[in-house]
């Protein structure tokens, strides 16, 4: 039990502090940014290029989890709903302010870029040479850093991310490809090949 007596991830206390967020009480709205905080920074990370970015997603995505609070449907995860909120939220931001430009290439293109899969995945199976990989993804275009993090680390398939991107399936996979390419090319720059 935490010290606030309240646990997000207890279905029970999850349905509290929404109900007490949809009420606009300090206390439980407190107490969900508390519990969250750490995770939802995390999940902004991944796709910002630095902390003061990362920070400026997550309280946009707080406001809008406070704004739209009453609509959780309290059968579902509510840490995972509102990473939801906040991940679409910086999606929408990103897609917006950054003038995000999605670039297509051929399917025979997409089916060469293979290669460079088996060799970036041989790469992240050693632990240092994940941190190392996670560390290089700031070092992306913010376009190729939120497909390959909807694709690679939040399980989402191409028609999903061309969903929310207002892309195609193609150009979602393009953009994936290309962004292994460019992760595999900045660690061999960086580390080396025999890493």
């Amino acid at each position: 039990m935490r010290k606030d007596g309240l646990d997000i991830n207890n279905a029970d206390d999850a349905k509290k502090i929404a109900d007490g967020c949809a009420k606009n009480d300090r206390y439980y709205q407190q107490v969900l940014y508390n519990q969250t905080f750490k995770q939802m920074i995390g999940a902004c990370l991944r796709y910002s290029s630095n902390y003061d970015e990362a920070m400026d997603f997550v309280q946009d995505g707080y406001v809008k989890v406070f704004e739209r609070i009453g609509s959780y449907q309290k059968s579902g995860s509510l840490v995972l709903w509102i990473k939801r909120i906040i991940v679409n939220n910086l999606i929408d931001s990103l897609r917006k302010t950054s003038g995000l430009h999605f670039s297509d290439i051929s399917e025979e293109k997409i089916e060469e870029s293979y290669d460079a899969d088996e060799e970036l995945d041989r790469i992240a199976r050693k632990e240092q040479s994940a941190d190392r990989i996670v560390e290089l993804l700031h070092e992306l275009t913010p376009v190729y850093r939120a497909v390959f993090n909807m694709y690679v680390v939040d399980e989402l398939s191409h028609n999903e991310i061309a969903e929310r991107l207002g892309i195609s399936v193609g150009t979602s996979k393009s953009n994936l490809a290309k962004a292994k390419q460019r992760l595999r090319q900045m660690y061999i720059n960086k580390y080396g090949e025999d890493e």
